[in-house]
């Protein structure tokens, strides 16, 4: 809970994805976006806009949908070499800052703030709208350094939705980073949870799992990889 990485999401596919496989019923993976997103507004949670997608469907992925009330993602695998991902996931550290935040308060005033059209408000999701474009260009072709300014500039940019978003362990944390990584931002909406760190390169990423791992901080370094089939019976 808390974690950044929409758990609550993808746990609500799993079950519901289950529960499909149970009663011998089918269910397209779009629609499955969709009960998602229902049974979380319908919970409370806030959440199911997006995050599910990450864990129904496979890899590394551009996720994208229409406007209206009813949301249709779209999504487009990311086009890159074996070699490529290696490189990826030789670099990005993941580290969990021991520090938890549900998102639902943050996410009401946004939307909230959007709707009413507020200026400030309705430009930054613009931004981080280009941002999300620009990652997967930079990702695909293994433009490391100018992955890792943009990962700065979206969390540069979260600060500014919410300056909730971060606190002084998270500064910390991350000016104790800064040496060995091109760029960073917290998963999710922030203020706890994950941080993601790209590493200059697969040296320094080494150096900074061992710098992350000592007793002194007090969150862990975690294993990741990227799912290749997304979810399945």
């Amino acid at each position: 809970m808390g974690s950044g990485l929409g758990t609550s999401s993808i746990l609500a596919a799993a079950v519901l994805r289950a529960l499909c496989e149970f009663h011998g019923a089918r269910i397209t993976d779009s629609d499955l976006c969709d009960w998602v997103l229902r049974l979380e507004q319908q919970m409370g949670t806030g959440g199911g806009w997006q995050d599910q997608a990450g864990g129904i469907f496979p890899g590394v992925k551009l996720v994208t949908s229409g406007p209206g009330s009813r949301q249709r993602l779209r999504v487009e695998q990311l086009q890159w070499t074996p070699e490529r991902q290696s490189e990826f996931e030789q670099r990005l550290v993941l580290y969990y800052t021991g520090i938890r935040r549900v998102a639902k308060n943050l996410l009401a005033e946004i939307v909230g703030s959007y709707l009413a059209r507020e200026t400030r408000t309705v430009q930054i999701l613009h931004s981080i709208k280009t941002l999300a474009v620009e990652m997967s260009w930079a990702m695909r072709e293994g433009d490391w350094d100018y992955l890792g300014s943009l990962l700065d500039r979206h969390w540069q940019l979260n600060i500014l939705l919410d300056p909730n978003t971060t606190n002084a362990p998270i500064n910390a944390m991350l000016a104790a980073a800064r040496p060995y990584i091109a760029g960073a931002k917290l998963a999710g909406a922030g203020g706890g949870g994950f941080i993601l760190l790209l590493a200059r390169d697969a040296d320094a990423a080494q150096a900074l799992r061992s710098r992350l791992s000592q007793p002194d901080p007090p969150g862990s370094v975690h294993t990741w990889r990227i799912a290749p089939l997304g979810l399945h019976a």
